[in-house]
């Protein structure tokens, strides 16, 4: 019984659609004053094109008043996406937004809150909007990217929070809004800073001369086919040219191996510090070219390089606890 109703009532709230909110702005509030005192001097002297304008205005408000819903009733937030930055730098959240009507909707303001307790004074709800952030333009039927930025304080999973959508079109008379709840998050990596070099890999024993060797990295020419060579790395295009026989080489250039150990930034008391050291050595790590892993208490990343094992090894201190 209880799902038939679940069931039931999210096919209302679907019916229903979303909630949007519309109240006079302070303009609205002195354009209605001002309809008040021409409608009262048109009745104590028996004006009729007195009671024609008041009537006017007041049939002009009641229009804005439904193009000012209209301008946000279709609009949906359908995705956000987000590249991980470090502490201190703006996240620059994607949102993919989304014009449902038939029309084009204009000045639209975006702005998001971060999770907050919950208060028993219903206007703390409304406040807590920050960064807003404008939407000049939307065309009927399509959707559109639009870039919101947001300050990253702390490292780990930022929040986009939750996003709000409002505007005062087309009169300013109303302002009207709408909520979009959501889970959509960013990696925020530690900030790269500290003083301690990187550690020598000859002192673990793992330093390899620096070397070209065969692999599958770099193109790096051609070579005569020879006996043996597999067959997924012949030139056929080069051989349609002259019908000679190749093979493509590849190149990947390999350093030393170096592991990023926790215990080596054993020395700095604060876990914030180490942390911003780590994510410092990993970024040399990666420019120097050397193979690097990574050593935490609680996560081991093995060898590698590039730029997935680099996310991967920021990811770690990130979400390091």
């Amino acid at each position: 019984m209880a799902q038939a109703l679940h069931r039931l009532y999210q096919r209302f709230k679907q019916m229903r659609g979303r909630r949007i909110f519309i109240v006079p702005t302070r303009f609205g509030f002195m354009y209605a004053g001002f309809i008040l005192l021409i409608l009262l001097g048109a009745i104590n002297y028996s004006n009729s094109l007195g009671h024609v304008l008041a009537f006017l205005l007041a049939s002009l408000g009641q229009i804005a008043m439904l193009h000012s819903y209209r301008n946000i009733s279709k609009i949906e937030l359908l995705q956000a996406n987000s590249k991980p930055v470090f502490c201190g730098q703006d996240v620059n959240f994607t949102l993919v937004i989304e014009n449902q009507s038939q029309s084009n909707h204009y000045h639209i303001e975006i702005s998001s809150r971060q999770k907050t307790p919950r208060s028993w004074n219903p206007f703390r709800r409304l406040a807590g909007y920050l960064h807003p952030q404008q939407l000049a333009h939307t065309k009927p039927q399509q959707t559109a990217r639009f870039s919101y930025a947001l300050p990253s304080k702390t490292r780990g999973k930022q929040s986009l929070g939750r996003i709000r959508i409002a505007s005062q079109f087309p009169m300013g008379l109303y302002s009207t809004w709408s909520y979009f709840p959501n889970d959509y998050t960013a990696i925020i990596y530690p900030k790269p800073e500290g003083t301690l070099p990187l550690p020598d890999a000859t002192e673990q024993g793992q330093k390899l001369n620096t070397q070209q060797q065969q692999g599958m990295d770099d193109f790096s020419g051609f070579n005569r086919y020879r006996t043996g060579d597999p067959i997924h790395a012949i030139a056929w295009k080069a051989m349609a040219r002259d019908d000679v026989l190749r093979t493509k080489q590849f190149s990947n250039l390999q350093g030393g191996r170096l592991m990023l150990n926790w215990q080596d930034v054993s020395q700095i008391k604060d876990v914030e510090a180490r942390l911003s050291q780590m994510c410092k050595w990993v970024l040399q790590a990666e420019s120097s070219g050397m193979s690097y892993g990574l050593a935490l208490p609680n996560n081991i990343i093995h060898f590698g390089h590039g730029e997935s094992h680099r996310h991967r090894c920021l990811t770690a201190l990130a979400l390091y606890e």
